[in-house]
């Protein structure tokens, strides 16, 4: 007979009473999601005629839509597409209808759609199709019923198996727990052997259900985890294996487990190896992974007297969750290594992975974010933490750090587990370097330290931002830098630009940022690399995105953005299409987003903190760094800033400074409720270190105290002049000038 025969009647039926047996008493484990529930069957349709049952239309519409694509009628097979979109159908049916037709053919199902989807009359209505064939895969997998089915057919001989075990992996980690109840079933003995095997069989994907197996309080199931992970070989299982070495219930399953961590190689104690296990899932490297087949990724525990119980998560912070679940076994076994960090910057990077919107179901309802166990740790394992963050260039988890430290930081602290927070001003990423001159700022240290000279210049740089996106142009002339900055500046950029590597730096000093470096492949390839090292070497620019000019797809630079996910391309030169081309390689820096908002938030922020520097007694930070930009920002167009600019300069002991806000104060498109500031922040500084005008300032002074037509300009003008000290010529020439009247 043919291995290919079909099974005969007595194995059918067998086959059929051993699925209807089956049953998950002991792991009874994982529910079955509502959105992974089957949905109905459809009602069959009624008879043709009394001997021939009618055609099903869905049937129907599938073998027209695959035959009329197959030969090229794409108009009629488009048709067809749409009827079986259109009716609603079950998506588990047209997964079987799909299924029926490309076996009667001998074709590959997931081939041929792709093919459909490339032929562009048939693009659309394949892509839906295969949403719908993939939605019906998901519903199906889950099903208990499809899976007991399936369990049923492993004792039925070799072909029976492996077409058993191709829909037992499409089921995956779900297929696990009933399987495990087969392997223990005393009813069905001749499933024990068939079910172990394909437990194994599924490889990798029945990690994630074993290892939480390993905390069952039955030890049958204990015993057969440890097997069944000594089999599958992942060295991931080790520490799971481990943990039972040293504290199983029983020696027998204490020896079983410590022979199978021998097989797998692995030393040293549960808590160590869970560490380093947690290492590897914060990292994605570890074996134990999640489906990526489909939408959502699960996370196995193990509740006592239930089994293990799986709950859907975001794939995108399986990782996350994994690495947090083992940093707390390490916590638990009293590993002697810094499992509390590693679990904060886990924690701190589930929130910053998780998908705007979503949720994580691991977290109770109402349970702490990861900034309330950052500050309860303190200083010493948040710097720790941090410095991960910025090895891994993780602005996100870095950013959310930096901002838990700011809360607890002081004069005292600021410096303990690391030197991260200092090291952190010099990080790529422009909101980490701010937040974390803000936090050193607001800490007023009273000791000299390493890298103090940094935090002024930031705050400086951050009182500076706009917002208004930036880019550097770097071209072989100066004629082909002009034609790329001043259109930009038309659309709003903020622009600046060179013809060397050397005279790029300098630019790129006299403005706020810079989001984006333009570089054209016409320059050297020397001076190119030099402009790249200046790039690494500068806080500035490092994060900034770096858009190359190329002549073709056939650049260099095409290549290498492969391994740089800083670089980008683009062949246009023209500035009008070279705006999507900035704001693509922008985003694919990396760099957290600075709108106009944020940009007034931080510029306010340094502002104040400037403010509180300057007015503090025994602070070691230079203030002096910071004029300059004050002075500038007096031009800034928010009056706000502008406000907080001539607060800051108050407080600076320097004559530019009083002679900056006067000329501000005295000149005519001022806005009045600006001069009043700026004439009382001159007032302030003259209260503090006297007059530090000379005479013609001291003359536009008094025509502003005398000619004045706003009531409050004039007050505080007057203000300004009183605490300046200066002659009474101007106070005299007033009293008698009321007088006359």
């Amino acid at each position: 007979m043919s291995r290919f025969a079909p099974l005969n009647v007595a194995a059918r039926l067998r086959a059929a009473a051993m699925a209807a047996s089956l049953s998950l008493p002991i792991v009874a484990a994982y529910p079955v999601m509502a959105q992974d529930a089957p949905a109905p069957a459809a009602p069959a349709a009624p008879a043709a005629g009394a001997n021939q049952p009618a055609a099903d239309p869905l049937q129907t519409a599938v073998e027209d839509f695959w035959h009329f694509g197959k030969v090229a009628r794409y108009d009629v097979a488009a048709a067809k597409a749409q009827d079986i979109i259109a009716n609603g159908n079950d998506p588990v049916k047209v997964l079987e209808a799909f299924e029926k037709v490309a076996a009667d053919r001998g074709d590959n199902l997931d081939d041929w759609l792709i093919r459909f989807q490339n032929a562009p009359e048939l693009k659309d209505v394949a892509g839906q199709i295969t949403k719908i064939v993939n939605e019906g895969r998901y519903t199906r997998r889950a099903d208990p019923a499809y899976i007991q089915k399936n369990i049923a057919r492993l004792a039925n001989g070799d072909r029976p198996y492996r077409l058993a075990m191709i829909q037992l992996k499409e089921s995956g980690e779900l297929a696990v727990p009933p399987l495990v109840q087969a392997v223990l079933d005393p009813n069905h003995p001749e499933l024990h052997g068939p079910a172990r095997r394909a437990i194994v069989d599924l490889g990798r994907y029945a990690l994630n259900p074993l290892v939480a197996l390993t905390e069952s309080n039955v030890p049958d199931q204990v015993d057969l985890a440890i097997g069944l992970l000594s089999d599958l070989g992942y060295d991931s299982a080790a520490p799971y294996l481990q943990r039972l070495a040293e504290q199983a219930p029983s020696e027998q399953l204490k020896q079983n487990a410590s022979a199978a961590v021998q097989k797998l190689g692995a030393t040293g104690k549960a808590g160590d190896q869970f560490y380093e296990l947690a290492e590897k899932e914060y990292y994605g490297k570890s074996s134990i992974v999640s489906d990526n087949r489909y939408p959502q990724a699960n996370v196995w525990n193990f509740v006592k007297d239930k089994g293990i119980e799986r709950t859907p998560v975001p794939p995108q912070i399986f990782d996350d969750i994994m690495s947090m679940r083992s940093s707390e076994y390490a916590l638990n076994l009293g590993s002697e290594k810094d499992a509390l960090s590693l679990w904060l910057d886990a924690n701190y990077k589930r929130e910053a992975d998780l998908p705007q919107g979503a949720t994580d179901p691991t977290r109770a309802s109402g349970q702490p974010n990861a900034n309330y166990y950052g500050v309860t740790a303190g200083t010493q394992f948040l710097n720790t933490a941090l410095a991960r963050a910025l090895n891994d260039k993780n602005s996100a988890v870095a950013l959310a750090i930096v901002k838990s430290l700011g809360e607890i930081v002081g004069d005292s602290n600021f410096k303990s587990g690391g030197n991260a927070l200092i090291d952190a001003m010099s990080y790529g990423d422009r909101r980490v370097r701010f937040e974390a001159a803000f936090t050193l700022a607001e800490a007023l240290p009273q000791q000299p330290f390493a890298g103090q000279e940094q935090v002024v210049p930031l705050l400086a740089e951050a009182i500076a931002q706009t917002g208004q996106p930036s880019v550097l142009v770097v071209m072989p002339t100066q004629d082909a830098v002009n034609a790329i900055t001043e259109p930009l500046k038309g659309q709003g950029y903020i622009t600046a630009g060179a013809t060397t590597a050397a005279a790029a730096l300098s630019s790129a000093a006299a403005v706020p940022a810079i989001d984006v470096v333009i570089i054209s492949e016409d320059l050297s390839p020397v001076e190119i690399e030099t402009l790249l090292g200046l790039i690494n070497q500068s806080p500035k620019l490092r994060a900034s995105g770096k858009l190359f000019i190329v002549k073709s797809p056939a650049s260099p630079w095409e290549a290498r953005k492969a391994t740089d996910p800083t670089i980008s391309t683009t062949t246009t030169s023209d500035p009008n299409a070279l705006k999507s081309a900035i704001t693509s390689a922008r985003d694919a820096s990396g760099a957290l987003p600075l709108d106009q908002a944020l940009a007034t938030e931080y510029a306010t922020r340094a502002g104040n903190l400037i403010k509180k520097l300057a007015i503090s007694r025994g602070q070691v930070l230079d203030l002096t760094p910071a004029r300059s930009t004050l002075l500038g920002s007096l031009e800034d167009t928010r009056p706000d800033i502008v406000k907080l600019a001539g607060e800051g300069l108050a407080l600076m002991n320097n004559a530019d400074a009083q002679k900056g806000l006067l000329i501000k104060a005295t000149t005519d498109a001022t806005a009045d409720d600006i001069k009043v500031s700026l004439f009382k922040s001159l007032a302030t500084s003259a209260k503090f270190f006297g007059n530090k005008l000379d005479n013609n300032q001291v003359e536009a002074l008094d025509t502003a105290v005398t000619n004045a037509t706003n009531a409050d300009v004039k007050s505080a003008a007057a203000d300004a002049r009183g605490a300046l000290n200066l002659p009474s010529d101007i106070a005299r020439k007033l009293i008698l000038d009321q007088a006359k009247h």
